[in-house]
């Protein structure tokens, strides 16, 4: 049959034979194994190249039907099994060199935009040939070709990438072919041996495209529509940045090349001898590198124009960074990369001399910023410039560069670009000489002059200021940059609206900086504003120039700063640091008091001179009076009465006082301030504080009855209730007393308001305080003050959201109890006059309108309530809002609420919340419960209330209502009103809400919360009537009563409801699970208290059996409908662990009553059926299908109260229920839809379902479960893709070494350890190879080896079996990892290393050097991933917090090994030096290094004198100067610290 078809290869090439059937043939003769011909691939597949090559020579003409048929076919060839099997085999089939010419050819089509076949079949069959390591020979032998084809394709990516109309999403195919292409040149240009040829080709064809491709991919944003193909791209596009990358640099910068660059960029002089003498290989063909690189890159070529400048400034810091990586190892070449940078930075179309070429565009300097900073950066971060070396050796050709960059800067200021501040902190940053000469420049377009807007210019600045502050101080040369500043705001400004010298950054920075200084400069920056203050501008201000004024307030506001930055003096403090300091107050009072006279007769206005001058007065005698109080209560030795001593109370005291005297305004009066400005009126108020702390510290101030008033006056007068209140609480102050204004002025008033209310509260008036409440409550009310960023000022709503959230506020009874008073008439408010007349009169009446004749003054005077005593008339008043709230709920009025009002109760109830109920008064915190309670009971929400408003308004009151009764007070509430009472109408309310269908459109979640918010309050009362041992037995019973009266009802109207309609009734399912609720709750409460006294369990022993009797018929309605579905299941089931915990409670206490122990007479549970049913569905539905959380935890919390049953009842058919329980587990813990969150839920009740198992388990059953474990433990599991078994048995063995077990279980548990802590080994080693799994079962398997030894201590006797678990650690990659699973991979290597150091100490007396391997891991991982970024790499410090935590646990980690010395104190140098060796490489992150800095200096302080001169010694030059400096500081800070803390040690 087969000799048929042999001759189908005739008919192939006969010329009469039609092409579409030989088309079909040829398909035929592919697929039928009837079909049998010499060598068939090959024949096939030369007949498809051949046919396709004669096509597009030109040789023969085809419809274009017939050439996609043939680019299909062959598309299939390539792709199908048969080829593959055949390849398999070791057949060769060979690809002809013209067809992947054609294939480049058809890529140049698509550009041309007339293809002759589908791009997406003729990309297919290319990935095909590329993917195929015997087809893609073709390509590889041809590096020419691959070249031609990289190129080509790149260019199509290019114009698909480009602007376009359409903005069509390039197809992700595309991308990854190209990717697959880029991965073949790469590996083959590795192989080429010439470096002239790769050079050559790359330059010539590659370069371009290549640079524009990753422009464009780094640039462009894929729509967040396309979803997971979005994502896709992004990775692919961010794989073709990378190899892209390793394909230029390789080519570019290859190390034969490095003498070829020398040639041409390197003066013959400066050539180093040794590399002069001979020529790489591949350097003979290189003349001029990095000319032709620059002239291929800077051609306009096929670039688009749009986009022409904008990949040259970008490609040109990625070269230089290439050239970096290449030629600067180890700190050689730097001359030749400096050169190299020049070329860079001259091809944006910069001059040598740092001036502009004529061909630049002024709109591409945003552009050309960014490219000069980045390759400054590269600079700095490269170290290329050694100033002694530039000067010395190369007559400072770096300096000249850097200074002719620092001119353009200045010639072309950009002060509305972020980059060019950044330019300029980098030249900063390289040589302070290079901005030196044009330092008043720097000073003026900087600081003084620039108009900064935009926040990003803003921080650029800040930035740039704050940097050369820092950089000035270590010279030890702040007065020069200060001249310089000094003379820059004198002179004639340029906009009268200057911005502040100092912003919040600035002046952070100077502070930090004058910590630092020496006290004398600290002194002479201030001598020198002062002194320019006094010659330069306070003359003309007295001229009434408007200018004048206007730097006078400038200088005066710089002075004010550093003399609040200034080291405070002290009696320690050297005597000539305390004269100059005595000076220069002395010479600022002497400039102070005749302009404090002179300003006497000018009266106010509005004019800018007189706001100017006053402002600059008051601030000027506030900055002198709060410093010279200062100094003189911390330096005794400090005085402006000359040399004498003298030991009265003198001159200061009096200077200060008529300092104030004379600024402040007379009378205290606040009208007097009218025609203030804003900054005037806040430093009056600062000067009446002064005032006030002069009058404090007198010693006669209490008894004085003149100093009193003043107090009193100045208080109001601080407190300004006369003031107008604010209209906006929201305008944000940086917090800079030079900045305030008109719209800040409220917040910085209210600041200085609420930060000093320790010391005006004691003469606070009554009208003052209920004005400070009011402006409280008012303010954090009227916008949600969480929401205001405070990162970015402070407004009055933050600031009194952070006073109610401080423990200041307790701490002032008067305020805070106005403040509680204030919530509760707030709360008032809100509903009807009317309606809340009717409903409680009371509420609305006052103490005094009650008599208090027949009060009972002991009622709330119970010393566990806290005060001592409540006014009669008080407690009548309460007592009678309790009782009419009752009555009002028993007659079913309910006050309806509109949506606004909802809101408002919303916002005061999150206030309430803040509160510290502990401080509140009896009478505030009962008057507050009852108003909530109300609130909860009597009120309804309208229908236009949203369901999940409803919700969340009822559960936040309930929570409310909560917290109040868990606090100190709480027995108070039971003294207004009967226990039982309360818990009746409370669950009455629900039942008539439910009943009326108000919660009929409550979602699952939204019930659930609501539900556990109503219980936990039901709780909290029934557990407040039991601690009070008042009338327990009569509130339980009436309660019990109640419950089972609404139970029968309940459940007769839900099974009537079932019968009648499949559906259900909603109201009535409801109520059945409101009804569960309380029952539910009422028998924890009650099961928790037994054990208290036999008179009150007996009691609560018989309510439960009655509770317990009506639930059950409860449980089985609200089984029998579908409530919720799932998560009504799980209620249900959670009643139903409940009811088995009490009911064997109930059977424990009643064996334990009669002196019957329960192994004797197994005891008989009542509703036994009910358990059995239910766990026998729960076994059933547990693991087939994903089940909700809720479910999921209660039916484990079920499982293990009912195993314990069914234990103690010793029914029939334990041992299945054992071993069913177990198989249910494991295959929870293996199931695939569980989350990695879902499944850490998951592992506590687990844990106590597998303790509750092996408590009373027999060997056999214990020999089961390690069967079970012992097939999850396989490491053949994990290659074979079964992770979640493994992970399933690793939890559970991690679980059950952490849980009891029985003597013979533990016994048999540690006999076998050593064996799991191999498997675990074995786990680890295998699931570290691949990074999806590191979260998924290595960080698991760590886990439970960490716990294994914990809890094996004193149990593995073998060393060698805890040894292994170095071998572990050793296997887990840290590499490429997210920031999470970073976290945990570091985290569980870190505990199973504390574990052994903690645990088996015994073990590093050998094992030393192997965990100090294993340690060193972390050590240089989290240098490498903690190490500085660039601009580029901004992104990735997002995850800084959880690199922040692996640090600490390395600082944990060194502080422990330092405190277990036995082992590691002969190893301890060595352990410094590793350090010293990997810090070297990076310039790690502030916060990083601080905890890694913390951990070696514990490692140093075991290091003797001679393990210091061994490390000096013996470390390389670099290595010894990282080590001389550690040394130091460790000296200076650490040590001495130490040693201090050691004189004070026992």
């Amino acid at each position: 049959m087969a000799a048929i078809y042999s001759g189908i290869h005739l008919k192939l090439k006969s010329p009469h034979t039609p092409w579409a059937d030989k088309l079909k043939l040829a398909r035929f003769a592919w697929i039928s194994p009837q079909c049998v011909l010499p060598n068939k691939e090959q024949v096939l597949f030369d007949w498809t190249s051949h046919a396709l090559t004669l096509f597009y020579s030109k040789k023969i003409d085809l419809a274009q039907d017939v050439v996609e048929g043939l680019w299909v076919y062959f598309d299939d060839i390539i792709h199908s099994k048969k080829l593959q099997n055949v390849l398999s085999q070791g057949k060769t089939i060979s690809l002809r060199i013209t067809v992947a010419q054609v294939i480049n050819d058809r890529v140049v089509e698509q550009n041309s935009g007339q293809p002759s076949a589908s791009l997406a079949t003729v990309l297919s069959c290319l990935r095909g040939i590329l993917s195929s390591p015997v087809l893609s020979v073709t390509y590889t032998a041809k590096y020419e070709l691959l070249g031609e084809l990289l190129a080509r394709l790149s260019h199509l990516a290019c114009i698909r990438l480009g602007p376009q109309p359409s903005r069509e999403p390039l197809p992700a195919h595309e991308l990854e072919v190209l990717q697959l292409t880029l991965t073949t040149y790469l590996a083959v240009q590795r192989q080429q041996a010439n470096a002239s040829r790769v050079f050559a080709q790359v330059t010539t064809h590659l370069l371009q495209p290549l640079l524009v491709l990753r422009y464009l991919l780094s640039t462009r944003t894929w729509a967040e529509e396309d979803g997971d193909a979005a994502r896709v791209r992004q990775h692919v596009g961010k794989e073709i940045r990378s190899k892209a990358d390793a394909v230029l640099q390789m080519a570019l910068f290859s190390a034969d090349s490095l003498q070829s660059y020398k040639d041409e960029l390197l003066p013959s002089s400066t050539e180093e001898p040794a590399a002069g003498g001979r020529k790489g290989r591949a350097g003979k063909g290189l003349s001029t590198p990095l000319t032709t690189v620059l002239a291929k890159l800077c051609a306009p070529g096929s670039f688009d124009p749009e986009v022409f400048y904008p990949v040259v400034s970008t490609s040109l810091p990625l070269l230089f960074k290439f050239a970096l990586d290449a030629f600067c190892k180890g700190g050689e070449n730097k001359l030749l990369c400096f050169h190299l940078m020049t070329r860079f930075a001259c091809a944006l179309d910069f001059n040598d001399d740092g001036t502009l070429r004529e061909t630049f565009d002024a709109g591409n300097w945003n552009l050309a910023l960014l490219a000069l900073d980045s390759l400054l950066t590269s600079c700095l971060a490269g170290d290329i410039y050694n100033v002694a070396a530039d000067r010395i050796q190369h007559g400072e050709v770096q300096l000249k560069f850097y200074r002719g960059l620092t001119q353009l800067l200045f010639n072309n200021a950009q002060t509305a670009t972020p980059a060019w501040y950044r330019c300029l902190k980098t030249l900063l940053a390289l040589n302070h000489m290079i901005v030196e000469p044009d330092l008043d420049e720097l000073v003026s377009a900087v600081w003084v002059d620039a108009d900064c807007v935009e926040p990003r210019v803003r921080k650029a600045r800040d930035a740039l200021i704050s940097a050369t502050l820092t950089i000035y101080a270590k010279l030890r040369q702040l007065p020069r940059l200060f001249e310089e500043l000094l003379s820059v705001v004198c002179r004639p400004a340029v906009d009268e609206l200057r911005p502040p010298l100092l912003s919040e950054a600035v002046g952070e920075a100077l502070a930090l900086c004058l910590l630092d200084t020496p006290a004398s400069q600290s002194l002479e920056l201030c001598e020198l504003v002062l002194e320019r203050l006094q010659s330069d501008v306070l003359p003309d201000a007295r001229d009434r120039d408007g200018d004048a004024a206007l730097k006078m307030f400038a200088l005066s506001a710089l002075l004010h700063a550093l003399l609040f930055s200034l080291k405070t003096l002290d009696n320690a403090t050297p005597l000539p640091v305390v004269r100059q300091t005595q000076r220069l107050m002395g010479e600022m009072l002497a400039a102070l008091k005749p302009l404090l006279e002179w300003l006497r007769g000018v009266p106010p206005s509005g004019s800018l001179w007189g706001q100017k001058v006053r402002e600059s007065s008051l601030l000027l005698t506030y900055t002198w009076v709060e410093v010279d109080s200062l100094f003189q209560m911390h330096c005794s030795k400090y005085s402006l009465s000359g040399d004498k001593a003298s030991s009265e109370v003198s001159e200061p005291a009096d200077e200060g006082l008529w300092l104030l005297s004379e600024a402040l305004v007379k009378d205290w009066e606040q009208a007097a301030l009218d025609g203030y400005s804003p900054v005037s009126q806040l430093f009056q108020k600062f000067l009446a504080l002064q005032m006030m702390k002069k009058f404090l510290l007198r010693s006669d101030f209490a008894t004085d009855i003149i100093n009193l008033d003043v107090l009193h006056n100045a208080t109001q007068f601080i407190v300004g209730r006369d003031e107008s209140s604010p209209a906006e609480f929201d305008q944000l102050w940086d917090g800079q007393i030079s900045s305030v204004d008109a719209d800040s002025y409220p917040a910085a008033h209210w600041y200085l308001v609420t930060t000093n209310l320790p010391l005006i509260a004691p003469f606070l008036t009554d009208e003052d305080v209920a004005y400070l409440a009011s402006m409280l409550l008012t303010s954090v009310l009227h916008n949600d003050a969480e929401e205001k960023g405070d990162k970015q000022g402070l407004c009055v709503a933050v600031i009194s959201k952070q006073l109610i959230d401080s423990a200041l506020l307790i701490e002032l009874p008067a305020l805070y109890s106005a403040v509680v008073r204030g919530v509760t008439q707030r709360l008032t408010q809100i509903f009807d006059t009317r309606r809340v007349g009717s409903v409680c009169p009371s509420l609305l009446k006052t103490d005094e309108e009650f008599s208090s004749e027949g009060c009972d003054t002991e009622v709330m005077t119970d010393e566990s309530a806290g005060d001592g005593g409540v006014d009669p008339a008080v407690v009548k008043r309460l007592e009678s809002v309790a009782q009419q709230i009752l009555t009002a709920l028993g007659s079913g009025s309910l006050m309806d609420l509109s949506v606004a009002q909802v809101d408002d109760l919303v916002r005061v109830l999150k206030v309430s919340t803040a509160l510290n109920v502990d401080g509140m008064s009896l009478k505030d915190y009962s008057e507050l419960f009852l108003i909530t309670f109300m609130i909860v009971t009597c009120t309804q929400p309208c229908s236009d209330v949203a369901i999940h408003v409803k919700m969340a308004f009822l559960r936040d009151s309930f929570c409310f209502l909560t917290s109040l009764l868990t606090r100190r007070n709480a027995q108070v509430i039971l003294k207004l009103a009967r226990g039982s009472k309360l818990l009746e109408e409370v669950v009455t309310s629900l039942f008539s809400r439910a009943n009326k269908g108000l919660f009929d459109d409550v979602s699952e979640t939204d019930w659930s919360s609501f539900l556990q918010a109503v219980r936990s309050f039901l709780q909290s009362l029934l557990q407040l009537i039991i601690e009070r041992k008042s009338s327990v037995r009569l509130n339980l019973e009436q309660f019990a009563c109640f419950l089972t009266v609404q139970s029968e009802a309940v459940t007769t109207a839900a099974a009537v409801t079932t019968a009648a309609a499949a559906g259900g009734d909603r109201p009535r399912l409801l109520s059945l699970q409101l009804l569960l609720a309380s029952l539910g709750t009422a028998a924890d409460v009650m099961t928790s208290s037994l054990g208290k006294s036999k008179q009150l369990d007996q009691t609560l022993v018989q309510l439960l059996g009655k509770i317990l009797t009506v639930t059950e018929p409860a449980v089985q309605a609200s089984l029998m409908v579908a409530v919720g579905g799932a998560a009504g299941q799980a209620f249900s089931v959670d009643m139903v662990a409940g009811m088995v915990r009490s009911e064997l409670a109930c059977l424990a206490h009643q064996a334990e009553e009669e002196g019957t122990p329960e192994t004797e007479r197994p005891p008989t549970l009542g509703h036994m059926g009910l358990y059995r049913s239910c766990g026998m569905q729960i076994l059933k539905e547990l693991c087939p299908a994903p089940r909700p959380m809720d479910f999921l935890l209660s039916s484990l919390h079920f499982l293990s109260a009912y195993y314990s049953a069914v234990q103690k009842a010793k029914e029939p058919g334990i041992e299945d229920l054992f071993v069913d329980i177990l198989h249910n587990v494991h295959k929870l813990l293996s199931a695939s839809w569980l989350s990695r969150a879902e499944l850490e839920q998951l592992q506590t009740p687990v844990r106590d379902l597998i303790g509750e198992l092996l408590a009373t388990s027999s060997l056999e059953q214990f020999h089961s479960l390690l069967l079970l474990l012992r097939e999850g433990l396989d490491v053949s599991k994990v290659t074979e893709g079964n992770h979640r078994e493994v992970f399933s048995a690793v939890t559970v063995i991690r679980l059950l070494a952490s849980c009891g077990l029985p003597e013979s279980c533990s016994k048999a548990f540690w006999l076998i350890a050593p064996q799991i802590i191999s498997a675990l080994v074995f786990i680890v080693k295998e699931s570290g190879k691949e990074t999806s799994l590191i979260s998924a079962v290595t960080v698991p398997a760590l886990e439970a080896l960490a716990v294994l030894l914990r809890q094996g201590e004193g149990m593995l006797s073998n060393p060698h079996h805890v040894t292994l678990a170095l071998g572990a650690a050793q296997f887990v990659p840290l590499d490429h990892l997210s920031a999470q699973d970073y976290h945990a991979a570091f985290e569980a290597i870190h505990e199973v290393l504390f574990a052994i150091i903690q645990c088996h100490s015994q073990v590093m007396l050998t094992a030393a050097p192997a965990f100090l391997n294993c340690f060193y891991r972390l050590v240089a991982s989290i240098m490498s991933e903690g190490k500085q970024k660039g601009e580029v790499d901004r992104a990735a410090e997002k995850d800084g917090g959880e690199l922040l935590k692996c640090a600490r646990l390395v600082e944990r980690m060194y502080s422990h090994v330092a405190t277990t010395a036995e082992g590691f104190t002969v190893l301890s140098s060595f352990m410094v030096a590793q350090y010293v060796s990997d810090l070297q490489k990076v310039t790690l992150r502030p916060e990083i290094k601080a905890h890694l800095t913390e951990g070696i200096y514990s490692i140093m302080d075991l290091c003797a004198e001679r393990d210091v001169k061994f490390l000096n010694t013996t470390l390389p030059p670099g290595l010894r100067e990282v080590f001389n400096e550690l040394y130091g500081s460790y000296q200076h800070y650490h040590k001495a610290q130490r040693q201090g803390e050691d004189k004070y040690t026992a």
